[in-house]
């Protein structure tokens, strides 16, 4: 029977939203802001969830959704289960849909899932923030995603905050100078490094937009920037303790298991990727890492797909 599910990809940055057919139609899809409660409050995020199911409500003309997947940012305790859940509702409750079966899931643990099926596998993402995910069958793992404030580290809010700390430190006489000064500044159009720290504590700073500097870190590296390879290999070790950590949790023994891995700083910084890639393999040579191909919101899918099974 041909059945209709709904799917959300709720970042930091951006959420997607989808609606298909089991038997692939997609029936809208639209992408627009982030949906992170913790990030821009409760509702901001009701009025994104609201907004796209109001456009949704324009061109599908079918009411009643079979199962419906929400995975969300923010989702890391009962708490923001609870909040989450409540904004979701009250989203649907507004709109002319209905949904028979749901879930709501931090976005991390419903990709994982997603792409797992039912067989055991990890995912760790290393996007704006970094987190990591491991399923045994039985069990969910979580390692990370603390948030920036209390860590993160490997992210590409991480890589933003190491780039302009090397920046600062270099300015000051107390670190090496590095072809990071010249890059960033060129890209923010700043004309001096006094400039940097007024943008850093402009009124309109946000976490995403100092993860944007992570992205000239590449740039760097490929130039032999010594400060820039620096913050490569510390980057890819926090993450391979990130995910060494979590294979732990859950009891892998070394045998065939595959790692998938997300986030625009490991498809974008080959010297990241290689070293956690390594520095894991070290201690589980077995693990087969695997760079997810596909948009978030295809693994959401999945997910909706697989809560009908």
């Amino acid at each position: 029977m041909n059945r209709i599910i709904l799917a959300v990809d709720g970042g930091a940055t951006k959420t997607t939203m989808t609606i298909r057919s089991t038997d692939g139609e997609v029936l809208f899809t639209e992408t627009t802001t982030g949906s992170n409660y913790q990030a821009i409050g409760r509702e901001r995020v009701q009025q994104v969830f609201a907004s796209l199911l109001e456009q949704a409500a324009t061109t599908v003309s079918c009411r009643g959704i079979h199962a419906a997947a929400f995975a969300i940012a923010g989702i890391d305790t009962k708490e923001d289960t609870a909040i989450v859940t409540e904004i979701v509702r009250a989203s649907l409750a507004s709109s002319p849909f209905t949904v028979e079966k749901m879930t709501i899931e931090n976005d991390v643990e419903a990709t994982l899932l997603g792409a797992a099926g039912h067989s055991p596998a990890s995912l760790l993402i290393s996007g704006t923030g970094a987190i990591c995910f491991s399923y045994n069958r039985e069990s969910i793992f979580r390692t990370g995603g603390w948030g920036h404030r209390a860590g993160d580290e490997g992210s590409g809010y991480w890589l933003g905050q190491q780039i302009v700390q090397a920046i600062f430190r270099a300015e000051d006489g107390r670190g090496e100078r590095t072809s990071l000064t010249e890059l960033v500044l060129s890209q923010l159009q700043l004309g001096h490094v006094e400039e940097l720290l007024n943008w850093l504590y402009h009124a309109d700073y946000t976490n995403a937009k100092l993860a944007s500097v992570g992205s000239l870190l590449q740039k760097a590296v490929e130039q032999g920037d010594a400060v820039a390879l620096s913050i490569a290999r510390r980057a890819g070790e926090e993450l391979a303790l990130l995910a060494g950590v979590t294979l732990r949790k859950a009891s892998y023994t070394n045998g065939a298991h595959t790692f998938y891995l997300n986030g625009g700083v490991l498809k974008n910084n080959p010297a990241i990727y290689e070293t956690l890639v390594q520095d894991v393999h070290k201690e589980y040579p077995h693990v087969h890492f695997s760079l997810c191909d596909d948009k978030p919101i295809e693994y959401i899918v999945k997910r909706a797909l697989v809560s009908l099974q």
